[in-house]
């Protein structure tokens, strides 16, 4: 059964507030790492059947630079790597 996120980057301005706002919305374990690593980890072991859609990304994807460029190319990996994970960014 397909459970779908919904992670609005609007007011996102650093990695720590996108891990905070992960943590938030998505059902993370407690002893998740809080780092793009242990994301990839959790999508891998536990995203199946996840739909997961990034909004307001264009505010992220200014401010974060080159971390926001690696959550993107994560996502596409962790979704080729899995099933039927489904990972959307829109601007």
């Amino acid at each position: 059964m397909e459970k779908v996120f919904y992670i609005d980057l609007a007011e996102i301005a650093t990695p720590e507030g996108l891990q905070a706002e992960l943590v938030k919305e998505l059902p993370l374990p407690d002893y998740y790492g809080r780092n793009l690593d242990a994301l990839y980890d959790v999508l891998t072991e536990s995203g199946d059947g996840w739909n997961i859609i990034f909004y307001n990304a264009k505010f992220a994807q200014y401010r974060l630079g080159k971390y926001f460029d690696a959550l993107c190319r994560l996502c596409r990996e962790a979704a080729e790597d899995v099933h039927d994970l489904k990972i959307r960014f829109y601007m």
